[in-house]
């Protein structure tokens, strides 16, 4: 199955400069596991993940709608 991932211009840098990237990932995947494929494939992307041990004031969100998984950025107050 083909996914088409839409990349904001804040996230562009990770993949390459690319503002569209068009995965092949096996029917039935689930936006997890194409996620996890595209951090294998673009792995600056996990600078942009925030966890208990590096939070950051700006990361990515995910939205999946049909064939195509939209990244989004999102600006996270420091007193957050």
């Amino acid at each position: 199955m083909n996914i088409t991932v839409i990349i904001p211009r804040a996230l562009q840098a990770a993949c390459e400069g690319r503002a569209k990237i068009e995965l092949g990932v096996p029917s039935g995947s689930d936006l997890g596991e194409i996620i996890t494929t595209l951090m294998t494939l673009y792995p600056g992307l996990k600078a942009f993940v925030a966890s208990e041990k590096r939070p950051l004031r700006q990361h990515f969100g995910v939205a999946r709608a049909g064939q195509k998984v939209f990244l989004f950025t999102s600006t996270v107050s420091p007193n957050s």
